[in-house]
């Protein structure tokens, strides 16, 4: 039986959020509920009129380039990319063809393994180019096709990959990567569900050992005929991106299997039937007759570049929090894929560190010791983050930039926590406070408020101890006859009458002392 290896590329659109369109000063905003408001001669491609290039969006195509690590083309220009379809006014987009923004750029994949390992995976960057987006079309039910031309014009970015990718995995991490790029970039909101990011896959089987990839190409060995490939459109969930791809591989090693073969064509992805759908046949360069703008002149993106820096990255900043704070890589990817999420672990870990530094023990302790101090500090604080905070979020159909409390309190309760004057149960019962409140509230005031403060007093445990002994003596001499797992028993009940406020390990050694005590008694000791 023949194997066949998927040879998968990326091409990913993302509108820039700039605050007019690309060649003209009507308003960006693509999310206008009124039809055509922000239109004008040149979104409507009237005779005589003069489209005049946006610099702000080529400033942020050249941030884009940059941060995928692609060369900064010296001299840019654009190009007319030649089609007819309702939703473009002129007949043509204007586009780039022979001499994009950026070239030849690299984006590394990392996986978290077991064992807190990374698998990187390097996808090649074949270029980055600047074009206009088209009009939106509404259709309707009666068969009609109206035309919406407030999105005409709005800058978009295309991002093209080289065949690297081997599983529909690696490419839905890879355009969730970009997304958190273009976030941290500020240049879009990439919001998949309002079509902000536009994700297509091309993807082709090819026999194994019969084919090779050189320069970024597919060729075929021999006498070998390459299959076509297969573009995917209508990806609108990272969701969509990794099920889509896997159903054409499918469907392709199906059609190999009996003998057939297909076409270059575009297909849509149909989210409820689960599979893709025959939308045309795919054109080529050639079909698009490109040819350049004339009526606007080439320019110098790299000079351009020369005028700033990029901001740090997500990738930079998931290693940082790694090294740092001593966050595992699971936990600083998490804490790291929204913004303000991050800043909010930061200020938190600030806070920490600068507790832990103010101890009156850690004055006389080693730089060692400190570091043990606050890497211990953010295990837990990283758990608290990710599990309970995020998941009380979620639960609550909240996001970070909601809650109310400072990251100031957040570390107060974290310092209670590692300090034992609360145990974990009391601690999220504030937590939960805290979330649900719409006003700031400090973490040790509710603890005092609520009794929930751990208690170490042996006489008030003491007398939790002599209840249960009074109210389960056959349970106390099973534990006596040698059945250790009573013990765990005991605390949990003692625990449930304290309403978790009971120092556990002050609980367990009063239990075992009045236990070994009325061992005795029975003895006649």
């Amino acid at each position: 039986m023949n194997l066949y290896i998927p040879v998968i590329g990326m091409e990913v659109h993302v509108e820039l959020k700039t605050k007019s369109k690309m060649f003209c000063a009507c308003k960006n905003n693509p999310d206008e509920t009124e039809p055509n408001k922000h239109i004008c001669p040149i979104c409507l491609a009237q005779p005589g009129t003069l489209p005049t290039a946006n610099k702000q969006a080529i400033i942020s195509t050249v941030l884009i380039g940059k941060s995928l690590g692609c060369t900064i083309a010296e001299l840019s220009k654009f190009d007319r990319k030649h089609y007819f379809y309702p939703d473009l006014p002129k007949g043509y987009q204007i586009s780039q063809y022979d001499k994009p923004i950026a070239e030849h750029g690299q984006l590394r994949l990392r996986f978290i393994l077991e064992d807190n390992i990374r698998e990187e995976v390097s996808i090649g960057i074949r270029r980055v180019h600047l074009e206009e987006d088209t009009a939106k079309l509404l259709h309707g039910e009666a068969g009609n096709t109206l035309v919406d031309f407030n999105r005409a014009g709005i800058p978009l970015v295309e991002i093209v990959t080289d065949p690297d990718f081997k599983t529909p995995v690696e490419a839905k991490k890879y355009c969730q990567e970009l997304q958190m790029i273009f976030r941290a970039l500020n240049i879009s909101d990439a919001d998949m569900e309002k079509g902000q990011l536009r994700c297509e896959a091309n993807i082709s089987l090819q026999e194994a050992g019969r084919f090779e990839i050189v320069s970024h190409e597919v060729k075929p060995l021999a006498d070998y005929q390459l299959n076509q490939k297969v573009e995917l459109k209508n990806l609108n969930s990272f969701r969509a991106v990794e099920k889509a791809i896997l159903y054409e591989i499918e469907r392709q090693t199906d059609l190999l299997k009996k003998g057939e073969t297909w076409e270059q064509q575009t297909r849509g992805w149909d989210e409820n039937k689960g599979e893709t759908i025959m939308q045309r046949r795919k054109e080529n360069a050639e079909d698009y007759r490109y040819f350049p703008e004339p009526d606007i002149p080439p320019f110098h993106p790299k000079k351009i570049a020369g005028t700033f820096s990029l901001p740090e990255l997500p990738q930079a900043r998931r290693q940082r929090f790694h090294e740092e704070y001593g966050f595992s890589y699971a936990d600083a990817s998490l804490l790291t894929s929204d913004d303000t999420l991050a800043s909010f672990t930061e200020a938190v870990m600030s806070e920490i560190i600068a507790w832990v530094r103010a101890l009156p023990e850690s004055k006389k302790e080693a730089e060692a010791i400190l570091l043990q101090k606050q890497q211990k500090l953010a295990a837990l604080a990283g758990g608290w983050l990710t599990s309970k905070l995020i998941g009380l979020l979620n639960s609550q159909g909240k996001q970070i930039k909601d809650i109310a409390f400072t990251p100031e309190n957040f570390a107060e309760l974290m310092a209670l926590v590692y300090t034992n004057r609360i145990n974990s149960t009391n601690a999220y019962k504030i937590l939960v406070i805290m979330v649900s409140s719409t006003v700031d509230h400090d973490p040790t005031h509710i603890m005092e408020d609520k009794g929930w403060g751990q208690v170490a007093d042996e006489a008030k445990i003491g007398q939790y101890v002599a209840r249960v002994m009074i109210d389960f003596p056959d349970q106390a001499k099973q534990f006596q006859a040698g059945k250790e797992p009573i013990l765990k028993f005991f605390i949990g009940l003692i625990m449930k009458a304290s309403e978790g406020s009971a120092d556990p390990k002050v609980v367990e050694k009063l239990l075992r002392e009045q236990l070994k005590k009325n061992d005795r008694k029975d003895e006649g000791v």
